[in-house]
């Protein structure tokens, strides 16, 4: 009977180790499925790309831009309207020009539309804009002191009456509201003249989805200059301002969209008439108040550049730069011929008697 155990408990122990071994060497994973054959592993699996977003607007993009910042003179007569190319530009400049009227500097970035304008003449104040790009101005003519300005090599510019082959004309339209451009011609002088074709430009602050904006509510923004009123409308839903000129739709000539954006800045300047004609100096360098409409608010604050080849910066009280809401800029460049004129909307008790939430 002893030697019987004895025999029983060297054979647990042999059982044991060989179990042992077997376990150290992966076999009960390997019976289990847990793991794979000695030899064989799992591929690590594919990251997640990171999101491209396009440094003008904030919004998400399939893929990295490789274009140049093109900035185009658009007339703002109301024989040019509707224009063509707004709604499809990263940001706007409306600008102060001779006898009360305005004019567009749209910038157009990460889109490359076949027709743009009716394009027109610049001042040396509307290429300073350009300047503070670093981008390529086109335009159709010039004043004297723009001429000179532009010819001494401040920016590269493509001028009409230089280089008529890169335009076209609307037989439809009435000269000089008939002169239009588009991206393709546009690169094809860049390439043509051996000059850059990409840059990379500085990257706006934005909101996350779902922030909370400070300021104040304005949901209706008027600009009114001495020839022409803009009008802004707030849609909660869409969190865009829709543009009217003179109380209508202002639409883009080229696919009938509605001009809306998500983010007006308004930057305050001095202006000074130069001779009878009317044309104007602004000193875009000098600095100023400014204002940002967004997310259905106002917020105040400054800007300020400093220099003619920098960036111009929307900053607020405290001197941080304001923070964009992504989606298309514009930008209102307001003198002191120019009103400015925001309201909240009207609440249900107190209909028929808008409450004004402020005016400049």
């Amino acid at each position: 009977m002893k030697k019987f155990l004895i025999i029983l408990v060297a054979l647990i122990f042999c059982v044991g180790g060989f179990l042992l071994y077997f376990y150290r060497q992966g076999y009960p994973a390997v019976i289990s499925g847990d793991v794979e054959p000695a030899g064989e592993t799992q591929p690590e699996p594919e990251p997640e790309p990171e999101p491209i977003y396009n440094p003008l607007t904030g919004l998400e993009i399939p893929e990295a831009i490789h274009s140049r910042v093109v900035v185009v003179s658009i007339d703002n007569l109301k024989p040019a309207r509707p224009q063509s190319g707004l709604s499809q530009a990263d940001w706007v400049y409306e600008v102060p020009a001779e006898g009360g009227i305005t004019r567009y500097q749209a910038l157009f970035y990460s889109q490359r539309p076949d027709t743009i304008g009716p394009v027109r003449s610049t001042r040396p104040y509307i290429v300073d804009i350009c300047r503070g790009w670093q981008g390529l101005y086109v335009h159709c003519g010039w004043s004297e002191d723009a001429r000179r300005y532009l010819q001494s090599g401040v920016v590269d510019y493509l001028n009409e009456i230089t280089y008529s082959q890169y335009f076209h004309r609307d037989k439809s339209r009435k000269a000089p509201h008939n002169l239009y451009t588009g991206m393709d011609s546009i690169y094809s002088f860049l390439q043509d003249k051996g000059l850059a074709q990409e840059q990379e430009p500085r990257a706006f602050s934005f909101y996350p989805a779902g922030a909370a904006i400070p300021g104040q509510a304005a949901e209706t923004v008027v600009f009114a200059y001495p020839t022409v009123t803009n009008r802004y409308e707030y849609d909660a839903a869409e969190g865009l301002y829709y543009r009217y000129v003179n109380d209508k739709e202002q639409r883009d000539a080229n696919n009938d969209v509605w001009i809306s954006c998500a983010n007006i800045l308004v930057q305050k300047v001095t202006s000074q008439v130069l001779d009878s004609v009317g044309r104007l100096k602004i000193d875009m360098t000098a600095g100023g108040e400014a204002m940002l409409f967004t997310g259905g608010k106002v917020q105040t604050g400054r800007w300020k550049r400093e220099g003619l080849d920098s960036e111009t910066l929307f900053v607020d009280e405290q001197g941080r730069e304001l923070k964009l809401t992504p989606g298309q800029t514009w930008v209102q460049i307001c003198d002191q011929a120019a009103e400015i004129r925001y309201s909240a909307p009207t609440p249900p008790e107190t209909a028929g008697s808008e409450e004004s939430a402020g005016a400049q």
